[in-house]
């Protein structure tokens, strides 16, 4: 069965990347000049090109050389990535002149229901204080800290976050299988992950836990059929209830879709939920007063038990 198709769309910190490996020839010096991991770095142009539908760059085991297409777009991208540059220090110098915007950035693959708790209580009492929330993966949200789009991220990562944010910890919570009502692990609270070998899989492509779930799979000899793939939660929750096949997911998802579930007996997954902020930049009184809400709230009675 062939997958789904996968919404695709361009994104700026794509673009800078892409104008990283142009200028460098090389995707190592290219990951290192933007302060991201050389796997990222290449899955976001990977991403770039499905979204124009073609390669950039041809790589050999020994050289990286632009395509023609990428010759062709080069002009273009550095138009739109200075342009936008100009639009956001614009967009900076007009805002400071307004009321204090805390910026927040909240990962795709977080429940957003879960977490607006913590900022409802931050805006008790304050009447200068405004929030403005955008979503995003980590990669975008990462870069968005950097290029200082955001103050604050909530985000996770099975990896340990680059020194260059400080992290504050917020909850933790597990990672379930999600299972349709008539699948075959219903009515059992865990299984053994060599129960999934060759099981039906519905593949959450933003999900920052994908390449550590799959790494955990490969290690056990474990493979999965993957039938379905898609960027949005409501589609994978749509296709797991009906039974095209399973999927991992952070366990306050599964509940609040009202999906089946079953948790890994021999291997948890686990992820940490934190606020994250660009440690090399100073964080303003609204901003800390954000951060010092969300802290403070209580993460364990709203946390699926």
């Amino acid at each position: 069965m062939p997958p789904a198709a996968t919404q695709v769309r361009m994104e700026l910190y794509q673009i800078r990347y892409f104008l990283a490996v142009a200028d460098t020839l090389n995707f190592t010096r290219a990951s290192e000049r933007s302060f991201v991991s050389q796997p990222a770095l290449t899955k976001a142009i990977q991403r770039l090109e499905e979204a124009i539908g073609g390669r950039l760059f041809d790589r050999t085991k020994n050289s990286v050389q632009l395509t023609e297409l990428g010759l062709g777009m080069l002009p273009n991208f550095r138009h739109i990535y200075e342009t936008a540059n100009h639009a956001r220090e614009e967009a900076r110098r007009l805002m400071r002149m307004q009321r204090k915007v805390v910026r927040v950035g909240v990962m795709c693959t977080i429940d957003f229901h879960q977490v607006l708790p913590g900022f409802v209580e931050s805006q008790e009492g304050r009447t200068e204080v405004e929030l403005s929330f955008r979503e995003g993966n980590l990669e975008a949200l990462t870069d968005a800290l950097d290029q200082g789009d955001v103050d604050l991220g909530i985000m996770c990562s099975p990896y340990e976050m680059p020194k260059r944010f400080a992290a504050t910890p917020l909850f933790r919570e597990d990672y379930v299988l999600a299972i349709g009502d008539d699948h075959r692990f219903s009515g059992r609270t865990s299984v053994e992950m060599a129960e999934l070998n060759r099981e039906r899989y519905c593949e959450r492509v933003m999900c920052e836990f994908s390449t550590y779930i799959e790494r955990l799979l490969r290690d056990r000899g474990v493979r999965l059929e993957v039938v379905q793939q898609s960027s949005r939660e409501d589609w994978i929750q749509a296709l797991v209830r009906a039974n095209f096949g399973v999927a991992f997911m952070p366990i306050s998802i599964a509940r609040a879709a009202r999906l089946a579930y079953v948790t890994m007996s021999d291997v948890p997954i686990v992820r940490e939920v934190s606020v994250l902020t660009q440690a090399e930049r100073p964080t303003s009184a609204a901003q800390q007063a954000v951060i010092d809400s969300l802290v403070n709230h209580g993460w364990d009675e709203g946390l699926p038990g």
